[in-house]
């Protein structure tokens, strides 16, 4: 699988260059470094493969190496941060799920 950040938009193809899906990220207006996954869309032909998990997983890295701060409005990045509470440090605080999370692994 191939990932490309295009404006507000990671895209993953397969290894012929075919669509498989796509995270949307819009910017949060009047705030600098804060966006919200909007929406994740896979092909139907890669449904229950792992695509979706990917997508988020790979665009929470990217997240964290540009110091971006999350809101999350796609029900299925609510389900991925919660069974992931490591992705939770990208959320603001008080848009956090609880976990047993300590302060020193809070920081984006």
């Amino acid at each position: 699988m191939h990932y490309k950040y295009e404006k507000n938009v990671l895209t993953v193809t397969n290894d012929q260059g075919e669509y498989v899906g796509e995270l949307d990220y819009p910017a949060i207006p009047d705030y600098d470094n804060r966006y919200a996954i909007e929406r994740v869309f896979v092909a139907s032909t890669y449904r229950g493969t792992g695509v979706a998990s990917d997508l988020v997983k790979t665009f929470v890295e990217h997240a964290k190496e540009e110091g971006w701060v999350l809101k999350l409005m796609c029900p299925y990045a609510v389900a991925q941060f919660k069974r992931h509470p490591e992705y939770q440090r990208v959320l603001l605080p008080e848009d956090r799920f609880p976990t047993t999370f300590t302060e020193s692994t809070t920081t984006p």
